[in-house]
């Protein structure tokens, strides 16, 4: 009996060897295939960095437009505003001159006080 509980404990400290060796094994082949990984394909983490930052980059350049557009806008409303007066002046100015001068209309003749017509009965048969 002490024979097969000595073969019984090589037994068992072959098989925690052996489980300690195959878990060695796959660290470093985990660990391996990690580092290989990385060289091709970058963690997830800087992908996320790297979409939120063309994410607002473009964002930024949107705003940047629309600004250029409206500025460019109000330039254009602040020019026909500023011209507007002066053309619609010197534009009535030059049609006052150019217009002849109207003659006064005629009176007319004074009526006479005349008596408010009579009412007629209407009368028929």
């Amino acid at each position: 009996m002490d024979q097969s509980s000595d073969v019984q404990q090589r037994i068992d400290r072959l098989v925690e060897r052996a489980q300690s060796e195959v878990l060695s094994a796959s660290r470093r082949l985990a660990a391996g295939i990690t580092k290989e990984t990385e060289r091709f394909v970058p963690p997830v983490s800087q992908d996320i960095e790297r979409i939120v930052d063309e994410v607002f980059d473009f964002a930024e350049r949107v705003m940047k437009g629309q600004r250029k557009m409206v500025s460019d806008m109000v330039k254009a409303i602040n020019e026909q505003s500023h011209r507007t007066p002066t053309t619609s002046r010197t534009g009535a100015t030059r049609a006052v001159k150019k217009a002849a001068p109207r003659k006064a209309a005629p009176r007319k003749a004074a009526t006479a006080n005349k008596a408010p017509a009579r009412k007629r009965s209407a009368v028929r048969a």
